[in-house]
């Protein structure tokens, strides 16, 4: 499956989603962007879904995983997008993933509940 990102000159460049990743069922999809932030896609139950439909994601939780750095000892200013996702294997019912942005990685841990439309 191919993703196609267009972005538009409107100065909101840490909008642009860096990566994707599904989870290992595919029920769940994070998007990581060059602000840091990572939103989590849950996609709906089959029986919600019109039968001509393939399958729709909404936003199930959206979160701040990396902020810029500065590392003193090299001079280097480290920004926060986000390189790469990835879904850590399920041992129970909490799902975790891991995000980097090429310095730090994170260890994420998803809420168990859905996050409500105008949060």
């Amino acid at each position: 499956m191919s993703f196609f990102f267009f972005s538009f000159s409107f100065g909101y460049t840490a909008d642009i989603i860096s990566t994707v990743e599904f989870n290992h069922s595919g029920e769940l999809l994070a998007t990581g962007d060059k602000g840091g932030r990572v939103v989590i896609f849950q996609q709906e139950q089959e029986n919600k879904i019109q039968s001509h439909s393939r399958g729709e994601y909404n936003v199930y939780s959206t979160f701040q995983s990396h902020e810029p750095e500065f590392d003193y000892l090299k001079s280097l200013e480290i920004e926060e997008k986000i390189n790469k996702i990835r879904w850590l294997p399920q041992k129970n019912a909490a799902q975790f993933l891991l995000s980097t942005n090429g310095w730090s990685r994170l260890t994420d841990s998803l809420p168990k509940t859905r996050v409500q439309q105008g949060e």
